[in-house]
């Protein structure tokens, strides 16, 4: 029998606890990145190829996490492993300041790249569609736009705090940050399950169970004897490699272009505040116009941005960039979870998504050294853009032509 729900239904107060995780996670480590480039190569005398390869190391170990996310988090509890990784993100971050050559960044990127995978998108997923089985696109959205406004905010005080204090400064700030936002949300908000509080997921229907809801849908073993399930693992992985691309290289793209870096840093911060409204944005349309539209859509506006960007030098292009990426980037943090749970079910989405997750991962730790590499062999950013003009076009046809089969859990 479903409980009654208090007032506020507390699966909202996972979803604010969620969107702060975001903030402090995405917010800072990921969408400040390109930030420190310049400043750390000119300091150090690193390229931006090595540089490139702290990234990659973050990402592999965001991969491995969601490569074994299905178990770890069933078998420990989302939450204990959330709490624990609070603290060595929040360390791990501000010991970069204290980082003397690439070895010692590279390590202290494993520390951070498994505490990342231990707060943010897989375990936020998965708490998410735990507490909602009805307006699960809208929670997700409100809950992932925490990265963008924590970007668009982080970004304006990184870019000012690196002109004025310098690189270490700023990441003993933003560690500090960091530390105490993410430790108090994770320790005293989250929480597993409804049935934890005595609660029922939103949207229950009155005569089904939790566990009757939970059980719909494929196992892994059966989505991997499919052949859409290898096709959606290839397609999300080449998407992602645009989506990276732009989220780490923007900022210096544009610096290289002409503008500022502080102009390069304050339209950064820009594109972070639209990719906010644009995961809202995107929950809703999931919500409203369903998975094959929606993705198409999404897709679509990270051609945008990408073209967008390959125009810099002409000012009203910085719009397209601004708007494409808004809605495209949003689809990197909620488009796996709501297509994963909606053509394969409940029943063994973590271990699905999971792998998933880790194809996303996969490429996004060989995207910085990519972009790194021919940064360094050309001069420039522009041939890995106009690239992925292309690769982007073959992963939007490829998600049409995927979603237009059954789409059998659809929210």
């Amino acid at each position: 029998m479903q409980s009654s729900r208090p007032r506020i239904f507390y699966g909202w107060f996972i979803v604010a606890a969620s969107f702060m995780v975001m903030f402090c996670t995405i917010g800072i480590v990921n969408n400040c990145s390109g930030l420190y480039i310049k400043p750390v190569c000119d300091d150090m005398g690193f390229s931006r190829g090595a540089m490139g390869v702290n990234m990659t190391i973050l990402s592999i170990c965001q991969m491995l996490v969601a490569l074994f996310g299905g178990k770890i988090f069933v078998k420990f509890d989302v939450k204990k492993i959330m709490r624990i990784s609070s603290i060595l993100l929040a360390v791990g971050y501000f010991s970069y300041s204290l980082a003397t050559s690439l070895p010692v960044f590279y390590l202290i990127s494993v520390v951070v790249g498994f505490a990342m995978g231990g707060t943010t998108t897989m375990p936020l997923s998965l708490l998410i569609g735990n507490w909602f089985h009805q307006r699960r696109g809208f929670a997700v959205g409100v809950a992932f736009m925490g990265s963008g406004i924590g970007g668009m905010l982080f970004n304006a005080l990184a870019g000012q705090l690196l002109t004025a204090l310098g690189w270490r400064a700023t990441y003993r700030i933003l560690g500090i940050i960091a530390f105490v936002v993410l430790v108090p949300v994770c320790w005293l908000v989250i929480r597993t399950k409804p049935a934890d509080m005595g609660l029922a997921p939103y949207g229950q229907a009155a005569n089904e169970s939790t566990e009757q809801y939970d059980n719909r849908g494929m196992t892994l073993k059966e989505a991997m004897h499919t052949g859409r399930f290898w096709a959606l693992c290839l397609v999300t992985a080449v998407g992602n490699v645009s989506l990276c691309a732009l989220n780490q290289n923007v900022t210096p793209h544009l610096s290289d272009e002409g503008y500022a870096l502080t102009t390069a840093a304050n339209i950064s911060a820009i594109m972070l505040g639209g990719l906010a409204v644009g995961k809202m944005t995107l929950g809703w349309l999931y919500d409203k116009l369903g998975v094959r539209r929606t993705t198409l859509l999404a897709n679509c506006s990270t051609i945008l941005a990408l073209v967008g960007t390959l125009l810099c030098r002409f000012p009203p292009m910085i719009a397209a960039i601004v708007l494409g990426f808004s809605i495209g980037n949003a689809f990197g943090s909620i488009g796996n979870q709501v297509i994963v749970q909606s053509i394969y079910g409940r029943k063994n989405d973590s271990a699905i998504l999971g792998v998933v997750a880790a194809c996303n991962s996969l490429a996004g730790s060989v995207t910085p050294v990519l972009i790194g590499g021919v940064y360094d062999l050309f001069g420039s950013y522009t041939p890995a853009f106009a690239t992925m003009v292309v690769t982007s076009s073959l992963a939007a046809i490829s998600y049409f032509i995927l979603l237009s089969q059954k789409v059998e859990y659809e929210a």
